[in-house]
């Protein structure tokens, strides 16, 4: 099926559901939407994706690519960690980063460590023996006061005798907001770095990207990195060389279903694991498939 047939057979679906769910919470459009968004992969995206992902590796041998910024059902996602791991090997993925949302009185810090559980339970018990195992890094987006970071810490967080230390530095996030500044301070102990997420993306009710000028005066030096292509926000930007911070692209995905449709990618010659190649600031934002931003552009009316 081409994409234009594809997404006129699906834009009564879309326009409906913009009409008849709004007043529902975002749980529930979410688990409405889920089957949905399935069947578009199966059907539509994923080959795509797939396709798009290994002409980047023939083209570039030594590229690392992955996902940085999406969630499972340990936060406000819809898929299990094993799911979108399971996925993410399969359209080719090299690494990922699964960003439970870490929120006061909303999304608890505990639900996240669940969550790096999981990953580390899914690494250890590969249950997909026809895929090759992704990277996996312990990581989570936290609600600050001028917006939503991402903390992502070295692979040794995802030792189950480690999940202590990330509470014990971490509890505070469960009782109240702090500053960005000094959230991006808390991954350095633990070999981590921060993202600064979908920057100038507007909510009226809380915090949510923050504004590039704060980042200019505030975070330069600080924050290590910042997302210049978003799938799940529809941007491309070139905030990173205007911050002097690393270049990030990801899908914040909630539905494991637009996963490797924007991607981060390093030279691996050059760099052992992501997080070298973010320090260094020698990543890059990568827009593998565009065929759904019509749509998504939709689906944001619903949620």
């Amino acid at each position: 099926m081409n994409r234009r047939s594809f997404l006129k057979s699906i834009a009564g679906f879309s326009i409906a559901a913009a009409g008849a769910q709004l007043a529902l919470p975002v749980s529930a459009k979410c688990q409405m939407v889920a089957p949905f968004t399935e069947l578009v992969g199966k059907t539509f995206l994923d080959q795509r994706i797939e396709e798009g992902i290994a002409k980047l590796k023939r083209e570039n041998p030594f590229l690392k690519i992955g996902e940085t910024h999406c969630h499972s059902v340990f936060s406000d996602g819809t898929y299990s960690v094993d799911k979108i791991l399971a996925r993410s090997a399969r359209i080719g993925l090299d690494f990922i980063v699964i960003t439970e949302h870490v929120q006061p009185y909303k999304f608890p810090l505990e639900h996240t460590l669940a969550s790096i559980r999981e990953r580390s339970r899914c690494c250890r018990e590969w249950s997909h023996p026809d895929l090759k195992p992704i990277d996996v890094y312990p990581g989570f987006e936290v609600s600050t006061q001028q917006g939503h970071l991402i903390l992502v810490m070295d692979t040794d967080y995802l030792k189950l005798n480690k999940l202590r230390e990330l509470n014990t530095q971490f509890s505070l996030f469960d009782k109240k907001m702090i500053s960005m500044e000094d959230c991006a301070k808390m991954a350095r102990p633990f070999g981590g770095v921060s993202i600064i997420a979908h920057p100038e993306r507007k909510r009226t009710a809380y915090p949510f990207g923050v504004s590039i000028p704060f980042a200019r005066q505030y975070l330069t030096g600080l924050v290590d990195a910042i997302e210049d292509i978003s799938t799940g926000h529809s941007f491309e930007e070139n905030y990173s060389e205007e911050l002097g911070m690393a270049s990030i692209g990801s899908s914040d995905d909630h539905f494991n279903l637009i996963i490797g449709t924007t991607v981060t990618g390093y030279d691996s010659r050059k760099h052992k694991n992501l997080l070298s190649a973010i320090r260094a600031h020698e990543t890059q934002a990568i827009k593998v498939n565009d065929s759904l931003d019509d749509l998504l552009g939709m689906a944001r009316l619903v949620l």
